[in-house]
């Protein structure tokens, strides 16, 4: 069997298909490595995507390595647990790096224009969105209290969700997951980088789709 078994080849490039962790298109076919490790986009756009796509996909994503190393990312913050992000105010482009955007060498680039919907929601509650005036507030000041007195209790962690629609092909619904410790959101007098960080990236969400000046700090 061994000897004479016949290769599993990638529907897009040819190359063997070996490994683990690899990408199902359309028809339970199965990339690459290589190509798997390139794809970045919704996992519903997957289910039936054809050879085809995936290769006008992989284009995409080569100009978006080329876009991403054009730009001037003036500012880039790293402060919240597996996500990055980084923004370009002069050109008006941004760039995420999350687990469930599979790349952080060639993030995924969005203009400013593409940006269509933002919410951000404290577990299952929403705290935030873009019609909510003002600046952007994580919670009230007496859940603020009630967070910091719980910080010496074990298992103290919570999340925030990120969702963002966008007019990228490829990337028309984003909901991103942010776990976190209490102690990173409240520290000592409830001012830590992860929370100023949360606080000023989705300011620039809320700003750019309210079509305002982006402010970055």
């Amino acid at each position: 069997m061994g000897l004479f078994s016949k290769k599993d080849l990638c529907p897009v490039c040819g190359g063997e298909v070996k490994g683990l962790f690899l990408v199902k298109i359309g028809d339970k076919k199965t990339l690459c490595k290589s190509c798997s490790n390139q794809v970045s986009m919704n996992k519903g756009l997957l289910e039936n995507a054809t050879p085809e796509f995936i290769r006008e996909h992989l284009d995409y994503r080569k100009k978006n390595a080329e876009k991403y190393a054009a730009l001037r990312w003036d500012v880039q913050y790293t402060n919240i647990p597996y996500l990055k992000f980084g923004v370009d105010p002069g050109a008006g482009f941004f760039y995420l790096v999350h687990d469930d955007l599979h790349d952080d060498e060639n993030p995924v680039v969005f203009s400013f224009g593409q940006l269509t919907g933002y919410e951000l929601y404290r577990a299952k509650k929403k705290v935030d969105d873009a019609d909510t005036p003002g600046e952007t507030g994580l919670e009230t000041t007496a859940s603020k209290i009630a967070g910091a007195a719980n910080l010496l209790s074990d298992g103290n962690y919570d999340y925030f969700r990120l969702k963002l629609t966008t007019s990228d092909p490829y990337w028309p619904e984003m909901d991103i997951k942010i776990n976190f410790n209490l102690d990173q959101l409240y520290g000592l007098n409830f001012n830590t980088p992860f929370a100023d960080q949360i606080k000023m990236m989705c300011q620039m969400f809320k700003n750019i789709i309210r079509k305002e000046p982006v402010t970055i700090i």
